[in-house]
């Protein structure tokens, strides 16, 4: 069965974004190798508020990645994404067992914490970037229930950040 892949860009201090919504305090690290990264997934899950960002910054869907956006509140989307409306753990566990690579969840805290709740993440992958904003969006929302991690590795970049890959423990 494919896995599902939680990664992102957070604050020394927690957050994802800063307090305008901003990410310009993410380093691009030239030791990442991101396209080498993204080989490894040919699927993609947006929640709403990450699709509606990601469209009005005028992205392009990425090339031989399905994208779905799980979202009740939606009655449409752009036409490179898959609107996943209804129960998202049957949603997702049906995307899961396709055939195929590693699925991404691209976006955002909201998504993040549900898929949690629901016990669809299995691995977390955050990239501490060296800053402190002080405020902004974390990088869950509320979660209903704890998870539990145990660290897999760690890799430390030139920049200051520092890469950690954890395996959600599942009951």
């Amino acid at each position: 069965m494919r896995k599902i892949v939680a990664g992102f860009a957070i604050s020394l201090d927690g957050y994802i974004e800063g307090p305008q919504g901003e990410y310009d305090w993410i380093i691009m690290d030239q030791e990442f190798d991101f396209t080498g990264h993204l080989k490894k997934f040919d699927t993609f899950l947006f929640g709403r508020k990450s699709y509606e960002k990601f469209r009005r910054a005028g992205n392009p869907s990425f090339p031989g990645i399905t994208n779905y956006v799980i979202s009740n509140s939606l009655d449409s989307v752009d036409k490179t994404f898959i609107l996943a409306k209804g129960d998202p753990k049957k949603t997702i566990e049906k995307i899961r067992e396709q055939k195929g690579k590693d699925i991404a969840v691209y976006g955002g805290a909201n998504l993040l914490s549900s898929l949690l709740d629901l016990d669809l993440i299995d691995e977390i992958q955050m990239t501490i970037i060296p800053v402190m904003l002080g405020s902004g969006k974390p990088m869950v929302a509320t979660l209903r229930k704890r998870a539990h991690l145990t660290l897999i590795e760690v890799k430390k970049f030139g920049s200051g950040a520092v890469q950690l890959i954890y395996q959600v423990k599942h009951k």
